[in-house]
C-alpha cells in the first residue's frame, strides 16, 4: 500500500477534494471551507500510488504545525490510508523541526487521531456547527 502526502499548488483540485468531503458530505459551508489563508498556506495531497484521495494544509504556529482542513475521499477511509498520512506528516514534521502538531478534530474522529499518539487537549466546542476537540502530539 503506497501511501504518501505531496506539496501542491494546485487550489483548484484542492477545492474538489474539499467540496466533496466537507461541503457535500458534512454540509458545511463553502464559506467555512475556504478562505484567503488557501494561498499562504502549504497544501498537500494525500496520495495513493497515483491518484488523489485526499488533502490537508499546514499552518506554521511558533515551533509547531496545526493541521487544517484534512480530508480523506469516503471510499478510501477505514483502510489505513489516514494513518499512514499521519505518519508521513509526522516524518514531514519532524524534518521540518517541528516540535508538536495540533488540529481541531471532529469529536467523532477523534479516536482516529488518538491512534497515532494525539491526546486531547480542553473541551469539546463548537466550530461550524459541529462539535470538535483540540489535539496535538509532541514530536
Amino acid at each position: 500500500m503506497t501511501v504518501f502526502i505531496r506539496r501542491t499548488d494546485d487550489l483548484d483540485k484542492v477545492r474538489n477534494i474539499r467540496t466533496m468531503i466537507f461541503n457535500k458530505e458534512l454540509g458545511i459551508s463553502l464559506n467555512n471551507i475556504f478562505d484567503d489563508d488557501d494561498q499562504k498556506l502549504e497544501q498537500f495531497f494525500i496520495m495513493k500510488n497515483n491518484g488523489i484521495i485526499g488533502t490537508f494544509r499546514l499552518r506554521t504556529e511558533n515551533n509547531s504545525y496545526k493541521i487544517e482542513r484534512m480530508g480523506i475521499l469516503t471510499e478510501f477511509r477505514s483502510k489505513g490510508f489516514g494513518k499512514i498520512a499521519l505518519e508521513e506528516i509526522i516524518m514531514y514534521s519532524m524534518k521540518m523541526n517541528k516540535s508538536k502538531i495540533i488540529l481541531d478534530s471532529i469529536y467523532t474522529i477523534r479516536d482516529f487521531y488518538a491512534k497515532s499518539g494525539f491526546m486531547q487537549i480542553g473541551n469539546v466546542y463548537s466550530k461550524v456547527g459541529i462539535p470538535h476537540v483540540k489535539m496535538s502530539i509532541n514530536l
